[in-house]
């Protein structure tokens, strides 16, 4: 069991570089990911607003750490500053984590898509947590590998206004 983080993200890393990107010539909100009942949702609908887009795998510790914090500044910012999860992970099990950690934003799913899309956000080695930090306009602002603080966040959410 303590293996399966790793062999899932050695496998990832090699299918990702062993294949053309999914997403090669768009961005982010070009592309298109599955929710929580397998349903597609195109990333085009969360253009328009301030937008935290947070990558992380259920295994993943400082993700564990740091989606409480999201949680919470999500309610704090509501109607100012969308969040979205994608989690790097089998259904499954990101919907039990989601009850559980009663995360309240929109979370979707993805395996190796979902890493593909990480790449072409910056994330080249494919680390967890990773936060991207999107304005109004749709301009990518910030990206955070590892943990992210609540507060600075928050800092960075302020600074969007």
């Amino acid at each position: 069991m303590t293996l399966r983080p790793a062999l899932f993200a050695l496998a990832s890393l090699t299918f990702i570089a062993l294949t053309p990107l999914a997403h090669a010539g768009g961005g982010f909100f070009d592309a298109e990911l599955k929710d929580l009942n397998g349903k597609p949702q195109k990333l085009t609908t969360l253009r328009g607003t301030p937008l935290v887009v947070n990558y992380w795998a259920t295994w993943c510790s400082p993700c564990r750490e740091e989606i409480p914090e999201f949680v919470a500044l999500s309610k704090k910012y509501a109607g100012k500053v969308r969040f979205v999860g994608i989690a790097i992970d089998d259904a499954k099990a990101v919907s039990d984590f989601v009850k559980q950690y009663k995360v309240g934003y929109p979370t979707l799913v993805g395996e190796a898509d979902a890493m593909a899309l990480m790449k072409t956000e910056g994330n080249t080695i494919g680390a967890l947590p990773y936060t991207v930090i999107y304005d109004s306009q749709g301009k990518r602002v910030s990206t955070t590998t590892g943990r992210l603080s609540g507060d600075k966040l928050e800092a960075m959410l302020k600074k969007l206004r």
